[in-house]
């Protein structure tokens, strides 16, 4: 009889980061206060929404069905689909955009501001990259869309305390927060057409406004990219520094090795890795070429490295939270291109952005004029209760890297080159994750597997996605405010991910 094995005691020892307590956030506790704001902001959103905006859904699908479609062609088709559903939905000189969709759990008036705030960088990145020739985005209904009219107007009501759609005070912990690094990054990418016309006092209105940033709270974690964004751009383009780098200190000391981030103390490894800790350190040597570019440089190689070998022309081992981002999975092989990494070729980077356009697009993931609350069509088991229905619009990170640097990477000339998956088989584990990545070439699947429980508190049945009850929905519908499921399945001790992705089915 053969031995029984001895299991071999865990070895897994991750980088101790020293924790903070978690702060009081007033949404994360409602009250009748905070129901009855709900409510108000909600008749507000029904009062101003409107139809929902399918008219170019097919031609999109189509678009991305079509093999023989280049990528420019393509990557400008969503920036017109994007730009003319923008339009239709957005309100108060362009300073809110109430789209249709499940709300989260802020109000109807943060969703709509994320519905401007996450769509401005797309247009300012298309102007980045145009505006010399042309600042006029042509909708796919034909017509002509003023982008730098569209940021103007959006700026200067957002940030104006007596007009309608005033962006509104900000507070700790509050989402605005977030939004206004967006917002942030619109106005430096388009500043040769927008911020260079204002007046002396619309300046001092605008600055006045992101300067609020200096003196909130935010959560212990991705959230300190925010802040520091605004404070880069207010220094380009004021001179003005108050750079909190202890906030940038404090993101360092979340770096754990091989190009990974863990989002907070007690956070995840996931993708945010790809659409928050590195697109936004790309941004910072792109605002300032000389804020600590080593280490950016270095940490993004790092992640790329073992980060490419991820993606296949069907799908990629999703794990973590807001998987309504998944269109810009691939940010990070974009940025290090362009910031002449040796990790990732034009050639493989450029497959990799364009088959995950492609398959996700194709199966329905824009919809109704913006990407979906879900993988393909919306999914409300999928969205976290922080996502509203314009959160989705972080899908489109990707899509502004390339506009903004691919005329200078040769991205829509190069060659596309075979992905990791598409010559062979591989397999290898990211130490400082304690994951292990497979290649299977055969099936042209590859599986990433967490070595380590996140959690101990786990049976099938809580490791199963849930489905939210009738009653949820109908609340959320009266209330204007989440109150779903919570379906992170890595908090759910799942630790086995497919790039076939049938954990989400």
């Amino acid at each position: 009889m053969s031995p029984t094995p001895q299991r071999k005691p865990f070895s897994f020892e991750p980088k101790q980061i020293q924790e903070t307590e978690r702060p009081f956030i007033a949404y994360e506790h409602p009250t009748i206060i905070t129901y009855a704001n709900s409510i108000k902001e909600n008749i507000i959103r029904y009062k101003n929404k409107k139809s929902k905006y399918t008219k170019h859904d097919n031609y999109i699908k189509d678009l991305f069905s079509n093999d023989t479609t280049d990528l420019k062609t393509q990557c400008n088709a969503i920036v017109s689909y994007i730009s003319e559903s923008f339009i239709h939905y957005s309100v108060w000189d362009f300073s809110h955009a109430y789209y249709p969709g499940r709300p989260s759990q802020q109000t109807a008036k943060i969703d709509a501001i994320e519905g401007t705030s996450r769509t401005l960088p797309t247009l300012a990145a298309w102007l980045h990259a145009n505006g010399k020739e042309n600042t006029n985005i042509i909708g796919l209904n034909k017509k002509p869309i003023n982008v730098p009219d569209v940021l103007r107007h959006a700026f200067l009501a957002g940030t104006n305390p007596h007009h309608k759609g005033f962006w509104g005070q900000l507070h700790d912990y509050d989402q605005k927060t977030c939004e206004s690094a967006d917002l942030a990054l619109a106005l430096w990418m388009s500043k040769e057409w927008v911020w260079n016309y204002f007046s002396n006092a619309e300046k001092e209105q605008i600055t006045t406004w992101f300067k609020q940033v200096n003196h909130c709270k935010t959560v212990d974690n991705n959230w300190h990219l925010f802040v520091l964004t605004v404070q880069l751009v207010l220094k380009n383009l004021t001179g003005d520094n108050h750079i909190q780098y202890k906030k940038y200190e404090r993101i360092k000391e979340f770096y754990v090795g091989d190009g990974w981030f863990r989002d907070g103390a007690k956070g995840n490894y996931d993708y945010y890795n790809a659409w928050a800790f590195h697109y936004s350190l790309y941004w910072f040597t792109k605002i300032d070429p000389e804020f600590d570019a080593d280490f950016i440089r270095s940490s993004l190689s790092g992640l790329v490295a073992n980060y490419r070998y991820f993606f296949t022309a069907k799908g990629l081992p999703f794990f973590g939270r807001s998987v309504c981002y998944r269109l810009a999975a691939t940010a990070p092989l974009l940025t290090a291109v362009d910031l002449q990494s040796s990790a990732i070729s034009i050639g493989e980077a450029k497959r990799a952005f364009s088959t995950n356009l492609k398959y996700f697009i194709s199966n329905g993931a824009l919809q109704a004029g913006i990407p979906t609350q879900g993988i393909f069509g919306d999914d409300s088991r999928l969205i976290d209760n922080y996502s509203g229905p314009a959160s989705s619009l972080w899908s489109l990170r990707a899509l502004n890297i390339a506009l903004f640097c691919g005329d200078n990477t040769n991205l829509w000339q190069a060659e596309e080159t075979p992905l990791a998956i598409e010559k062979e088989n591989f397999e290898f584990d990211i130490p400082s994750i304690n994951m292990k990545v497979i290649g299977i070439f055969d099936t042209q699947e590859v599986i990433t597997i967490f070595k380590n429980e996140y959690t101990q508190e786990q049976s099938p049945l809580t490791r199963r996605l849930l489905t939210s009850e009738p009653w949820r929905l109908w609340f959320e519908t009266i209330t204007g405010r989440a109150n779903r499921q919570k379906n992170n399945l890595l908090r759910k001790g799942i630790t086995c991910y497919s790039s076939k992705m049938n954990s989400f089915f």
